[in-house]
């Protein structure tokens, strides 16, 4: 087992089963609870079921500082104390997954052994969610390249790209719950308002507005930071008053999801892109 923390500074601590911080307990990182909300009627055996919430998640790391003498015993203390400093927010890596954290206690056991003190962690990850550590971008409508090196052009001249045939398009979420994404419309030209709609749920999200060429729309639809901007070479402006008043935040449900795009006007100088982090409950 090995996991790494990352403070807000980019600093890094690394423990494992070897010098100089030695793992020998974690726990929490594959297990969560949740909270159960029900109504009970008047002379009702049981209850009915309304809604489950997962708690934060905390996870707590146990082990040894291991030095090959007393100087470097201090010298690891210190910067362990520094890295995981109190009330510091930070990242939590794990087998390729990471979720964000808040270092709730972080010290040494007082211990006869001073150049094998024992260290406690514990960290508490307002969202239980670990998600992937990079994110996956798709590409809904885009311009392929239909060309390759060495390019030879005939006399009759080439087709440089070609367009993706379909509106319709499936995106496959690896994560074990839906998660949310960031939605990126990209105009060629002059579209007027372009729109992405779940084929599953018929949800859609549509945005009220005619992009110029260059111009992007960026829609971020994850919990609790949702927001729209517009986006050009020279600056960036809120968006969210340009929002389709029956739009819905999309959210990408685990497995597979059918989505569509679409514009009033325009479409085929329209590109949509999807990026998006799988969320999991554990690793």
């Amino acid at each position: 087992m090995e996991v790494t923390y990352i403070n807000g500074n980019g600093e890094r601590l690394t423990l494992r089963q070897a010098r100089p911080f030695f793992l020998t307990r974690a726990e929490g990182l594959g297990r969560t609870r949740q909270t159960i909300s029900t109504f009970k009627a008047p002379e009702q055996d049981g209850a009915f079921f309304i809604a489950s919430t997962l708690d934060m998640r905390n996870i707590t790391l146990e082990g040894t500082l291991a030095a090959r003498d007393l100087e470097e015993t201090y010298a690891q203390r210190a910067r362990f104390l520094r890295v995981l400093s109190p009330k510091s927010q930070g990242m939590l890596l794990c087998r390729g997954k990471r979720v964000a954290c808040v270092v709730e206690e972080a010290g040494f056991i007082t211990s006869t052994r001073e150049r094998a003190p024992s260290f406690f962690v514990s960290l508490l990850c307002p969202s239980p969610f670990f998600e992937a550590l990079e994110e996956i971008r798709e590409e809904l409508a885009a311009w392929m390249p239909a060309f390759r090196f060495a390019l030879e052009i005939p006399p009759g001249g080439m087709e440089m790209g070609v367009r993706q045939p379909s509106q319709i398009m499936t995106l496959d979420n690896a994560g074990d719950v839906a998660c949310g994404c960031r939605i990126v419309f990209r105009a060629l030209g002059t579209v007027r308002d372009p729109d992405l709609t779940d084929m599953t749920t018929g949800q859609y999200l549509r945005i009220n507005k005619t992009l110029g060429p260059g111009e992007e729309i960026h829609v971020h639809t994850s919990f609790a930071s949702k927001r729209v901007l517009s986006m050009n070479e020279q600056s960036e402006a809120n968006a969210f008053s340009f929002l389709d008043t029956g739009s819905t935040f999309l959210q990408l449900v685990p497995g597979r999801n059918t989505l569509r795009y679409g514009a009033a006007e325009n479409m085929d100088l329209l590109e949509v892109s999807v990026y998006h982090r799988p969320q999991y409950l554990g690793v």
